[in-house]
């Protein structure tokens, strides 16, 4: 088993306990109340800023030009595909850019910030590759759970829940992982323990955000 293999593995159950929240059931049957998920994409929103800014880090300490291809394909996503749906959503909402640079995170999406950020001026590359994979690897995950969902067809949050399905960006997920894989070939049984860590605690805090999402929280 591949280290990759045995960290998706580990962290399996921590990714269904996201599918299991009233946040995502929501999305799947169409009962997420709409101010549950206008609350989300501001959230999501205001995350991903920072989140970009992260891999700038990623760049700049990228030993590679594999490596800082691999974060440019990342940062693509984020930035471009990923943006593009929520800039359509946000639109629908009458909600600008602009506007949200005045909201304020909620406690558990500061803290998954926070957490990402002092990762990243730790300055270790391998550490920040790590710290950024589980957003991308467990939406790919839990949606791609949700559209063999017969009642997710059914949803009103079916464009949304089908976007994170799509299979080129679980193609994407995978390349991401094989290259994690090489990078980690040659460490000690101590330093991919130490990076497991890491990922385990993302994916904590991706649970964390998926809660937060359906407290109902006012903006």
């Amino acid at each position: 088993m591949s280290f990759m293999q045995e960290i998706l593995r580990h962290n399996k159950p921590v990714w269904d306990a996201c599918i299991a929240t009233s946040f995502i059931q929501g999305l799947k049957n169409g009962k997420l109340p709409i101010e549950d998920f206008k609350n989300y994409m501001i959230q999501d929103s205001i995350y991903l800023k920072h989140y970009a800014r992260v891999y700038g880090k990623a760049i700049y300490h990228a030993a590679t030009l594999r490596e800082i291809q691999l974060y440019y394909s990342m940062l693509d996503f984020v930035t471009d595909t990923e943006s593009a749906m929520r800039l359509n959503y946000l639109e629908q909402f009458g909600i600008t850019d602009d506007e949200i640079e005045l909201i304020s995170p909620l406690p558990e999406n500061q803290d998954y910030i926070a957490f990402l950020f002092e990762i990243a001026e730790r300055g270790n590359s391998l550490e920040i590759l790590i710290s950024v994979l589980p957003c991308m690897l467990s939406y790919s995950y839990i949606f791609r759970n949700l559209v063999k969902e017969p009642e997710s067809r059914k949803s009103g949050y079916w464009d949304f829940i089908q976007d994170y399905a799509d299979p080129l960006y679980a193609d994407n997920c995978r390349t991401w992982c094989d290259f994690t894989d090489q990078k980690c070939k040659n460490l000690s049984v101590e330093e991919k323990k130490r990076l497991g860590s890491i990922f385990e605690r993302a994916s904590y805090l991706e649970l964390a955000f998926w809660n937060m999402t359906y407290q109902g929280e006012l903006v």
